[in-house]
């Protein structure tokens, strides 16, 4: 009855690629995930999970857990992996891993995450087809890094996580270089869930490697990171020295993305401050450098913190339509969930404030419906779980 009904559903080829990747990645067979799956309770014999892998027929929630178990990942990760399907009619029709790295890499500097993710991965998937070489190893763990950056921006901090573990693995042989790369990955993606500490561990340990290598670049990516983690404790002044070391350096290596996404969190720190007019005059400055630049991620992020410094100073009009030009350019052609949270989060508040329950009514549903695909927490995701959790226990 359960093979009838699996057989009835499609298969996914993402997701069965995901599942070879997976058990190529602990060096198992077919056979040892039979067996593997019978010592976790589940009956998934070798002739099923090869259609799974093939995209012939979809796995059943409960093949699906037992497999969760099998790799150690989550059920959701699977879920994750199929919703990244939308991006597989951006996959290059070139199967030579190396040029789909360096496209993979130029969209990634230009903010298009979703094409960077289907290079990578396109680009992995041709690597694993290869003869297992010492090159093609390197080039593999390489690109791993790679797609759990391009995961790691476009939310999926499971998935993203998953890849650096399995590229850590072999930490001993890898290149300082992706090692700390690697780290600082890491460190962004504990820091998107509130686990600072593990995060400031990783990027000091990111940013020593990179001093003694002298890689400069990483070492800005390192400060940068730690800025972030010093703002997120609240210690704004700190924040902004480091954040200012970062930009001197991504400035000297031409990495203008980063350089304006450096001052858009100065100009947001002097606003966490109280300094709100410095921090506007600060904000309209990046935000004319990402505009002129194309940089849609770090133009949508400048509006949405120019909205957040108008709604302190009570400016409820422009705060409202700095959020508009946010939201459009956070909408479309790919969708900056975080972004459309933080805009909907204080378009909520200001409804409450003027006592509009309609307008009050829309957001929160936005808020609902966002929420459910935004892994990553920030402040403004915590105070409304908080709400959630309030009303809920109220009841």
């Amino acid at each position: 009855m359960e093979a009838h009904a699996e057989s009835a559903l499609k298969g996914s080829v993402r997701l069965g690629s995901y599942l070879r990747r997976l058990r190529v990645g602990y060096g198992y067979s077919l056979r040892r995930v039979e067996e593997r799956a019978k010592a976790e309770g589940g009956e998934i014999d070798n002739s099923q999970l090869s259609r799974y892998e093939k995209g012939i027929c979809y796995p059943s929630f409960d093949k699906l857990r037992v497999l969760a178990n099998v790799f150690n990942v989550s059920v959701q990760a699977f879920s994750d992996v199929v919703d990244l399907e939308s991006f597989e009619i951006l996959k290059s029709h070139s199967t030579e891993p190396k040029s789909l790295v360096n496209e993979g890499n130029a969209a990634l500097r230009s903010g298009d995450y979703g094409q960077a993710f289907a290079y990578y991965d396109f680009a992995l998937d041709q690597l694993h087809n290869e003869e297992t070489s010492g090159n093609t190893q390197e080039s593999v763990i390489q690109t791993r890094v790679n797609l759990a950056m391009a995961l790691s921006r476009l939310g999926k901090l499971a998935l993203a996580e998953q890849e650096l573990r399995h590229a850590l693995r072999s930490a001993n042989e890898l290149s300082p270089t992706v090692v700390a790369r690697a780290f600082l990955i890491l460190a962004n993606l504990h820091a998107d869930q509130g686990d600072i500490l593990i995060a400031e561990v990783e990027a000091e340990r990111a940013l020593g490697l990179a001093k003694t290598e002298g890689l400069a670049i990483v070492a800005a990516r390192a400060l940068h990171t730690l800025g972030r983690l010093l703002a997120q404790k609240k210690q704004h002044l700190a924040a902004v020295d480091r954040y200012r070391e970062a930009g001197a350096l991504y400035d000297t290596c031409g990495e203008t993305q980063e350089a304006i996404r450096v001052r858009i969190n100065v100009g947001d720190c002097y606003v966490a401050l109280g300094k709100v007019k410095e921090g506007v005059r600060l904000l309209r400055s990046a935000l004319a450098e990402a505009h002129a630049a194309g940089l849609r991620r770090q133009e949508a992020q400048a509006w949405s913190n120019l909205g957040e410094a108008h709604f302190r100073l009570g400016e409820t009009d422009q705060a409202q339509a700095c959020f508009r030009q946010s939201d459009a350019l956070a909408s479309t052609p790919e969708k900056y969930s975080d972004v459309l949270f933080f805009n909907a989060f204080y378009e909520w508040k200001m409804a409450g404030n003027q006592g509009n329950p309609t307008r009050e009514k829309i957001a929160f549903g936005r808020l609902k419906a966002l929420r459910s695909s935004l892994e990553r927490r920030f402040l403004e995701v915590e105070a409304f779980d908080s709400y959630v959790e309030r009303r809920r226990s109220n009841g």
